[in-house]
């Protein structure tokens, strides 16, 4: 029996190639499994679904993020597609309050958008990136034709300045913060500013169309002269234009930096999240990529271009204090609006005093002048003189001139030209006493009376005294009188301007805060009547 039994030895041989057959299918197996996943991440990156995530970016470097999202792996991406498309930040900030109408992702050319995101919706944008690129905002000129400026105020003060919309143009704005950035430090003074704003926004009141970077580096690049733009603005420009060779410049003081962050406007949620992980991987490509150097941007890092390209090394300005900010471009805001207003001047007998080698009515009649060459065709200016009884027996104004728009034409003259024939001739009106107060009223009426919605509506009464007709009504009905015959959907602004310290300057005071928004000057020499113009317009912003 015991041979019918076979051995233990010869019985584990038998099960050996069952279990060989069973390892080598599994390690086929695996090999198999293996070779798919690497075929399957091979063509799909690792990512099951791609998400498809918008993106709104400043135009200036809309086409480097494409060509950095176009050239990467949706896996380096966040498993996302990007989706560019070139937006002014103006035109993505209209939108802020339509979460309908948002890109997932913004990239505008300055954190200054984030600021006035958080100010016009109440909540802070999410950030994927404070910074992917910078660039410096320049002076750009001619080569051999660069003037030197020790500040951006003296920029702002150059005479045909070529400069966009500080209000919407982040470039624009740049000389501004800077100027703001020096006052801050004390090289300069805060209150030049404004003034040297003052012909840069009235010449903008009459320009329904801001030109570009482009246009305005055309015209230097053609007709010489000074316009605003970035480095990178410069550097492009040259590049794409045969035999032009612009010059980016800034003054020793340094200049406002550009510095595109890019900001999450997808809804909260799982929207947003994908979309953050999507723009934190964005800049990390761009960051990482040459696209930025070749495109004439500076890195986040700030350091100079290559090859001798732009203004090289230089000292950022920032202003610490937004609401310095906010009041500089508030007070432009106001610059800004066209102007309509009567001109109202003292021809008393007093302002035959010698002034500076001349006499009151002459620097008067000079800083009249001024401030019609100031103003574009599309202001309104009309004119009246005043002593006691100038118009006749009680009526101590004379109207020179009807308010009119200063480009019309009137018996073959513009209203600009008639109001410098008159200013000129002022010094034969001279005579007589002062009649301020029922000049004031009647002013106050006719402004009031031929209201003009789309304009500032102003008066200023320009006097180097105090009521002298005896006959006129007192202070206080005349006080009393504005204040109860003030329409508030009808505001007329009065401004008083004292000639020297003669002018009653408390009572001066008392007329112009009667109104909303009014306000008075003095100029207390014979060096300031010529400026009081600016002076004036000044004090619309206060």
């Amino acid at each position: 029996m015991g041979r019918h039994i076979a051995p233990p030895a010869v019985g584990r041989r038998q099960r050996r190639p069952n279990l060989f057959r069973w390892t080598l299918i599994a390690l086929v197996a695996i090999v198999v499994v293996g070779l798919g996943v690497f075929g399957y991440n091979k063509v799909f990156g690792g990512c099951g679904d791609i998400a498809s995530i918008s993106v709104a970016a400043d135009p200036t470097i809309a086409s480097v993020v494409s060509k950095v999202a176009a050239s990467a792996d949706p896996e380096d991406l966040g498993c996302a597609k990007l989706d560019v498309q070139a937006k002014a930040p103006a035109e993505v900030a209209q939108t802020l309050s339509k979460p309908e109408s948002l890109p997932a992702l913004w990239i505008p050319d300055s954190s200054a958008w984030m600021v006035k995101a958080l100010k016009a919706t109440g909540a802070p944008l999410d950030s994927a990136s404070q910074s992917i690129a910078t660039t410096p905002v320049v002076i750009a000129t001619k080569q051999g034709d660069t003037p030197l400026f020790d500040t951006w105020l003296s920029v702002l003060k150059r005479p045909g300045l070529r400069i966009g919309d500080p209000l919407t143009d982040t470039v624009a704005n740049g000389p501004v913060l800077a100027a703001l950035a020096e006052a801050e430090k004390g090289k300069v003074d805060p209150n030049a500013i404004t003034a040297a704003l003052v012909p840069i926004a009235q010449a903008q009141a009459t320009n329904t169309k801001q030109k570009t970077a482009d246009e305005r580096l055309a015209e230097v690049n053609r007709d010489g002269g000074v316009a605003i733009a970035t480095e990178e603005q410069v550097v492009a420009y040259n590049a794409a234009n045969s035999g032009a060779n612009l010059v980016a410049s800034v003054p020793v003081t340094g200049a406002f930096v550009l510095n595109y962050p890019i900001a999450v406007t997808a809804p909260a949620g799982e929207q947003h999240d994908k979309a953050k992980e999507a723009g934190v991987k964005l800049a990390e490509a761009i960051v990482g990529s040459k696209a930025l150097s070749e495109a004439g941007f500076r890195g986040p890092d700030f350091a100079p271009l290559d090859g001798n390209r732009g203004a090289g090394k230089l000292e950022v300005l920032t202003v610490s204090d937004q609401t310095v900010v906010d009041t500089a471009l508030r007070r432009y805001a106001v610059l800004a609006l066209p102007a309509r207003f009567l001109a109202v001047l003292d021809v008393s007998g007093s302002m035959k005093t010698a002034a500076g080698g001349t006499t009151r009515i002459d620097l008067l009649g000079q800083a009249l002048e001024n401030t019609i060459r100031l103003f574009p065709d599309n202001a309104q200016v009309g004119l009246w003189a005043f002593s006691i009884d100038k118009g006749g027996p009680g009526q101590d104004w004379r109207e020179l001139l009807p308010i009119r728009t200063l480009g019309d034409k009137f018996d073959g003259k513009s209203q600009r030209e008639l109001v410098l024939e008159q200013d000129r001739n002022l010094g034969a009106l001279v005579g007589g006493g002062t009649g301020l107060y029922d000049t004031t009223l009647a002013a106050f009426r006719k402004v009031q009376s031929t209201y003009d919605p789309h304009y500032i509506n102003s008066i200023v009464i320009a006097t180097d005294g105090t009521n002298e007709d005896p006959n006129s009504i007192s202070l206080e009905e005349l006080l009393a009188t504005l204040k109860k015959e003030q329409d508030p959907s009808r505001p007329v602004i009065i401004v008083t301007a004292g000639i020297t310290d003669d002018a009653d300057a408390a009572v001066l005071k008392q007329i112009s805060d009667a109104t909303p928004g009014g306000s008075s000057v003095i100029a207390r020499n014979a060096a300031d009547i010529p400026n009081i113009v600016v002076e004036v317009l000044k004090a619309r912003t206060r």
